[in-house]
């Protein structure tokens, strides 16, 4: 291939990823927009829906990977909303979205002792992030018992405003 061949198709290519960006950008879920449904298996075996969350409240989930060292460095924070919260209405669910197999998120969590629920269903899991246009981890999603997104990003978001 020739520079001049090489150079085209790379700027073809830059304009063409230019282009969709903004679209992109606009895609993503809002507050106030209907959370994906989705049904995922626990490291037990067990399946649970978004449905059957909700039905017990606000539903925070948490996108994360065994590798994030911030979703490492936030262990304690999950764990004390669930502890603090758990009884009143709120599920932490953490979705591992790495395609990690049951055995080395099954040590994970048992290693650094997380105490909120856990959803390992390997590549349901990565469609699951999908819907949910996640780019990284940690992100975070609440969900109301309707069903909609009172928060999506990349903060913990402080729950005493939805959960009393």
């Amino acid at each position: 291939m020739t520079f001049a061949r090489t150079l085209l198709t790379a700027i073809i290519f830059s304009t063409a990823c230019l282009s969709v960006y903004p679209v992109q950008a606009e895609t993503g879920y809002r507050v106030g927009d209907t959370a994906p449904r989705f049904e995922l298996k626990t490291l037990t075996g067990n399946k649970v829906s978004l449905e059957t969350l909700n039905k017990k409240g606000y539903v925070l989930l948490l996108f994360w990977a065994t590798e994030c060292v911030y979703c490492y460095s936030h262990i304690s924070d999950f764990n004390a909303l669930h502890d603090k919260y758990h009884n009143k209405g709120l599920t932490v669910a953490a979705i591992n979205v790495a395609g990690e197999y049951d055995i080395e998120v099954s040590d994970y969590v048992k290693d650094n002792q997380l105490k909120y629920l856990v959803l390992s269903d390997r590549l349901n899991n990565i469609d699951v992030a999908n819907a949910y246009h996640v780019v990284g981890t940690p992100t975070m999603a609440l969900i109301s018992p309707q069903g909609k997104v009172v928060y999506y990003g990349y903060d913990i978001p402080d729950v005493r405003q939805w959960v009393k």
